[in-house]
């Protein structure tokens, strides 16, 4: 006979509790300021509470709101003689503006749907039966803290180091901050380190709950897709295979009404990663070919641009893939024969194959595009689209300049 702690293990791993499951990363959204507080009113010192609370919070987004603002600064007083100083500064802007949009709107909608979240899938769970979680799940969830803040300091720090080694190739952009004195330099490198620190450990967080909601559904949509082939393989009653069609639509629509809200979360981070891929690699290209970048700013706007590029390849792979592991089960339902099945189940399977032929099952992007096959061909085209527009722009001024230097000389 099984012993007491031995049924309490069987139960916990039954009812996996999602909460619990992704509390660290929770966890580092509200010390981050990405995530709300919730304080009891019954607690000890909570008016004292909730001012540290919202004093933090003043702190970490007028860090974060400032940057844009401070670019905007730049652009618009800037007085330097060097006819291509804009270029950086554009990419520059362009990149903390999305990053302070993502922070400034995620708050809420992390707030908002997080909790949300958990309790669907914990009621996915209830009705439909166990969630299988993978190890790898498993560690990202259990040391998401460790994980946010170590890829958000070494980044931070390094971005810290190259500020100050290429402070006078950067001068323009770190305006009106400066490296002139001891308390200007430990106020800047301050400045410049926390705002990379919260921004990228905003990021990062989104990020791992991308990767860890993309492997859950990923996993269960396997298995609901072999559930089906092998229902639909057996000899089954008519009853009994009415209930399992009928009982397997219900749970990929239940899935599918959990991942709609995990996009509540996601969708504001992918749409200003897309939104700031394009200029961001047009202005460095622009400025590689017009040679207007010093040293510094060519590496500053390369790291970013790799940034940005790499992020932007991994999330349109991921995108494809969940879309074709979401569509997958139409193959298979397809392949049935409606004149062998009763009318229960030919209705079942119609209402099944009418979402999957309906609205692109994927994460989306305001409802403008989703993630699929066609966004990697997509963006692909537009990138190499506007590098051959950049090419030949580049071309065609340096003609110009070399006719003019002629009609000078002669």
């Amino acid at each position: 006979m099984p012993s007491t702690t031995h049924v309490k293990e069987l139960k916990q791993e039954i009812h996996m509790d999602f909460k619990h499951l992704f509390r660290p990363l929770q966890k580092i959204a509200k010390w981050t300021g990405l995530h709300s507080v919730q304080i009891e009113k019954e607690s000890r010192f909570y008016t004292v509470k909730r001012v540290l609370h919202w004093i933090k919070l003043l702190i970490v987004y007028f860090v974060i709101v400032s940057a844009p603002f401070k670019f905007l600064y730049v652009l618009l007083y800037n007085d330097s003689g060097n006819d291509g100083w804009i270029i950086p500064i554009l990419a520059v802007f362009v990149f903390f503006v999305a990053s302070t949009y993502v922070t400034v709107v995620s708050y809420f909608s992390v707030s908002k749907y997080f909790s949300s979240f958990c309790e669907s899938l914990n009621e996915h769970q209830r009705l439909y039966g166990n969630i299988q979680i993978n190890l790898f799940m498993k560690i990202c969830c259990k040391w998401a803290n460790w994980i946010v803040v170590f890829v958000a300091v070494i980044p931070s720090t390094l971005y810290g180091f190259m500020s100050f080694h290429f402070q006078d190739d950067l001068i323009d952009i770190f305006r009106p901050l400066s490296f002139n004195g001891v308390l200007n330099t430990v106020l800047t490198l301050s400045y410049l380190s926390s705002n990379s620190f919260f921004l990228i450990a905003h990021q990062v967080t989104l990020n791992m709950f991308f990767i860890l909601t993309f492997t859950l559904f990923l996993m269960q949509f396997s298995q609901l897709n072999e559930r089906l082939e092998t229902s639909l393989a057996k000899i089954l009653s008519p009853s009994q295979q009415e209930k399992t069609i009928e009982t397997i639509r219900q749970e990929y629509s239940s899935l599918l009404a959990c991942f709609e809200i995990s996009n509540s979360i996601i969708r504001h981070y992918l749409f200003a990663l897309y939104a700031m891929c394009i200029p961001i690699v047009c202005f460095l290209l622009y400025g590689w070919l017009r040679g207007k970048l010093t040293r510094g700013e060519s590496l500053a706007m390369t790291v970013l641009a790799m940034f940005v590029i790499s992020f932007v390849l991994l999330h349109t792979i991921i995108g494809a893939i969940f879309s074709i592991m979401a569509h997958s089960p139409l193959n298979v339902l397809m392949k049935v024969d409606i004149q062998s099945i009763t009318d229960k189940a030919v209705h079942s399977v119609s209402l099944f194959v009418s979402r999957l032929n309906g609205p692109t099952i994927g994460y989306h992007v305001y409802n403008l595009f989703t993630l699929d096959t066609n966004t990697a061909l997509g963006l692909t085209g537009t990138l190499l689209t506007y590098g051959i527009v950049m090419l030949q722009f580049s071309e065609s001024g340096s003609s110009g300049n070399n006719a003019c230097n002629n009609n000078t000389s002669t």
